[in-house]
């Protein structure tokens, strides 16, 4: 496959993107708090000092960036692609691990663990039971992959790397329409063919009703493992932590509680966005219930204290149903509902997700939805406070409807030192650095890679390849 030696850095990318900051309104997050300068006596020497509350780390780009790139003609073709964090020595990684040689590819997918020394290959599409076959492999220097023996693993349903441990789900048995799974645990610096199942969800006493498709996260010690068991109308929070077994964290109802919980529809997945921050401690849920869309924050230390915060409500009847109706539901600052895996700050001091608003204008649905990636402080939801704009920082302010500017994003990640996102969307400029006019059909069809600081600062389109599209971006450590 060509590829194309560009790259966008500079002012007419950084003039582009701070027009968009006018183009979305109000973005919130831009107040900032004034206080007195004092002397070395302590004394006031008149002068007030601005502390932006959102300022962003300095950038050390000590980071590589992994992406899936897909092919916009053959969906089929799927190849794995690694470069530096400014986008420059682009390494074909699907080619150096020499996968072909095996008869293999990545075009089913492949799983990269965040320090590029293991990955697994899926070797096909599902089987009629839903699960995958997976072949497991070690990365060497040169970045070629050794296939381990015994690495095989069959009717996978989710698989996550964390910390020196690979953790994966298969379903069990069903009972109707609802199904357990076995969550199992391999220790990679061990015997990689060693294989301990220590959970089945759900519960028995749970399985009544449930949706649970065999989803989890997995904090990034491998330490605690978060489950959602869902039904039509409600979601049953639960926290595995290793040494201290299964604990529900929380109920949430469409309408009502756990014991007279009412409502149709599938409002819950068991892939609703979670965070679990570095530490383990806090996991944060954005989800709704009944007319309030909440993020909930759970203490692993104290798993009966649930704080929330709200983000918006609806006059009468449920968020998810009349968000869109309801006029003064969605603020220029809010979104209709959180997408993707949301994370933590390293320093565990806020969260980072993406919310999106699609809801219909003059009754026809967007071509591009609004999508935006969003910064809140934990201090924030452990204060329970209703959410205003000043407590949100809209990174990306990409403006509503079908234009260039409005980027789309859906999947990102967070540099080590927490001052760079990496994400995907659409682009903005084409091969030779113009910028795509609004009426192009590739600012809607195509997906290309950017960072961005954290602060919305220093915007750079890093892929500009009009064959494929980036998907599943991935911050590596150097």
């Amino acid at each position: 496959m060509a590829r194309f030696d560009w790259r966008l850095v500079g002012l007419f990318g950084a003039v582009l993107a701070l027009g968009s900051v006018s183009a979305c309104g109000d973005s919130g997050g831009d107040k900032k708090d004034a206080t007195s300068a004092t002397n070395e006596d302590g004394s006031a020497d008149g002068d007030v000092v601005e502390v932006d509350p959102w300022i962003a780390p300095a950038e050390t780009n000590a980071f590589r960036v992994l992406y899936d790139n897909r092919g916009r003609i053959n969906t089929d073709l799927n190849e794995l692609w690694l470069m530096d964090s400014d986008g420059e020595n682009e390494e074909p990684l699907t080619e150096l691990a020499k996968l072909a040689d095996e008869d293999l590819s990545c075009n089913y997918g492949c799983i990269v663990s965040p320090d590029l020394v293991w990955i697994v290959v899926v070797t096909g599409p599902p089987t009629a039971g839903g699960g995958f076959s997976l072949k497991l492999g070690k990365f060497n220097a040169d970045k070629e992959v050794h296939l381990l023996k015994g690495g095989d693993l069959t009717g996978i349903i989710d698989f996550h790397f964390a910390g020196d441990r690979m953790f994966y789900s298969r379903k069990k048995s069903c009972t109707g329409p609802s199904c357990t799974y076995d969550i199992s645990v391999v220790q990679l610096d061990e015997d990689v063919n060693e294989e301990t199942p220590f959970l089945t969800f759900p519960l028995d006493n749970e399985l009544e009703g449930s949706t649970y498709k065999g989803h989890f996260e997995v904090s990034a010690d491998g330490n605690n493992v978060v489950l959602l068991n869902t039904t039509i109308r409600s979601v049953d929070v639960y926290l595995f932590r290793f040494g201290t077994g299964l604990v529900e964290l929380d109920y949430l109802c469409k309408f009502g509680d756990k014991n007279n919980c009412t409502g149709t529809g599938s409002e819950y997945s068991d892939t609703d966005p979670v965070a679990i921050d570095a530490n383990g401690r806090y996991i944060a849920f954005f989800t709704f219930a009944d007319k309030w869309q909440r993020v909930r924050l759970y203490d692993t230390e104290n798993p009966a204290q649930i704080k929330s915060s709200i983000v918006g409500s609806v006059t009468t009847g449920a968020w998810i149903s009349n968000a869109c109706s309801d006029p003064n539901a969605i603020a220029e600052w809010q979104w209709k509902r959180v997408i993707g895996n949301p994370y933590f700050t390293p320093d565990g001091k806020e969260i980072v997700f993406i919310g999106v608003n699609d809801c219909p204008v003059d009754g026809v649905d967007p071509i591009k939805p609004q999508s935006n990636i969003y910064r809140i402080k934990l201090d924030t939801i452990l204060s329970e406070k209703t959410l205003t704009a000043d407590d949100v920082f809209n990174i990306t302010r990409g403006p509503k409807g079908d234009v260039t500017a409005n980027r789309v994003p859906d999947a990102f990640g967070l540099s080590p030192d927490g001052a760079t996102v990496v994400f995907v969307g659409t682009p903005m400029f084409d091969q030779s650095g113009n910028a795509i006019p609004d009426g192009n059909a590739r600012q809607r069809n195509d997906r290309e890679v950017y960072r961005i600081r954290l602060d919305g600062s220093n915007v750079q389109q890093l892929t500009n390849d009009i064959e494929f599209s980036a998907e599943a971006p991935q911050v590596l450590s150097l």
